[in-house]
Order: C-alpha cells, then sequence, then structure tokens
C-alpha cells in the first residue's frame, strides 16, 4: 500500500501540465536613469521583435551584472555574466569588451591600460583625422565651384585647404603630396577670375 502511494504521488507529480493557451508577448519594459535614455532606448527598440527586444534588454541586465562584479575585483563572475549577455545578444559590443578585458586579466596578458602620452597621441590621431577630413571637403567643393565657374568659391576652399595642410600639428605625408596639385588648382582659379 506504501508503494502505491509513494508512486501515485510521484506520478502525480511528473504529469505534464496542459500547454498555456498561446498569449501576446507583453513588450519589455524599459527602465533608464533619465528621460534621455529612456528615449535613446526606446529609439533602438523600434521596429524589432518583442522576442529580440527581450534578448537585448537581458544582455543589458547580464553585461551590468558583469560590469558590477568587474568593478569588485571578481573577474570569474563578470567573465560568467559577460558571457551570457555575449550569448543572449551576439551584437552586445561592450560585453564583447568586458569579455575580452576579464580574459585578458585572467590570463595575465596585456591589460590595455593606457601609458602617459597614449591620451595625447589618441587626441592627436584625432585631430589629424578630422584636418584630412576637412581638407579632402574644402578640395572636393574646390573642384566642383571650379567647375561651376564660380572662381571666387572655388579659390577660397583651395586657400582653406593649403591652410589647413600646411598648418597640420604633424607632418602628415599623403596631405603634403597634395599641394602641387592644390597650387595648380589655385593658380587656374586666380587666372580665371582675372578673364
Amino acid at each position: 500500500m506504501y508503494r502505491i502511494a509513494v508512486l501515485a504521488v510521484l506520478l502525480a507529480g511528473c504529469t505534464p501540465t496542459p500547454p498555456a493557451p498561446d498569449k501576446p508577448v507583453a513588450a519589455p519594459v524599459i527602465q533608464a536613469e533619465n528621460p534621455e535614455w529612456a528615449k535613446i532606448a526606446e529609439e533602438a527598440m523600434k521596429g524589432r521583435p518583442v522576442e529580440e527586444q527581450q534578448r537585448m534588454l537581458e544582455a543589458e541586465r547580464h553585461y551590468q551584472l558583469g560590469l558590477a562584479w568587474f568593478n569588485k575585483g571578481d573577474f570569474d563572475k563578470a567573465k560568467v555574466e559577460a558571457q551570457l549577455a555575449v550569448q543572449t545578444w551576439t551584437e552586445h559590443i561592450p560585453a564583447r569588451r568586458l569579455l575580452d578585458d576579464v580574459n585578458e586579466i585572467i590570463v595575465g596578458g596585456p591589460t590595455r591600460l593606457r601609458g602617459i602620452g597614449d591620451q595625447e597621441l589618441q587626441v592627436a590621431r584625432v585631430s589629424v583625422d578630422q584636418a584630412r577630413l576637412e581638407i579632402e571637403n574644402h578640395l572636393l567643393r574646390g573642384k566642383r565651384f571650379l567647375d561651376a565657374q564660380l572662381y571666387p568659391s572655388a579659390l577660397r576652399e583651395f586657400e582653406s585647404a593649403e591652410f589647413k595642410i600646411r598648418n597640420l600639428p604633424y607632418d602628415v605625408k599623403s596631405m603634403n603630396d597634395l599641394l602641387p596639385g592644390l597650387k595648380e588648382l589655385k593658380a587656374r582659379a586666380k587666372s580665371s577670375l582675372k578673364d
């Protein structure tokens, strides 16, 4: 009798529950520290299926937990959370970076800590890249003005490009190589202006 009672209890606990009727999945609730971040999060979620939005939020939750463990110095737990974030949403770039940082610390590889001059070097690179883009834009606009026979505007663009090339914080060969062609374009704009 005891065996039958135990068997009945076990079978009662193991019976499958009837499937729940299909309910629409509720959209995830976005919690942000201020309205501006809430708006940014809502914009990022637009046009995505609800399941995908939930995965993204779950990945963000794991990332935040991993970051908290990383900041506390518990790198093993940080690695687990970062891995869960990447597995949940493979496009979560900050979680990938955190996982790289944790792996470097655990393995004992380079920590990618910045040196004393690294910040200044990064600022110089960005300023040179920005100047290069501005110079290329001046040249492009100058050529367009020259083709449209707007010679004063073309001359102004070419002079701006030359000024920026000569005043770069560092000597950049690719920009200095533009100077001979730029002088020809300036001369062409000046001669057309006189006519």
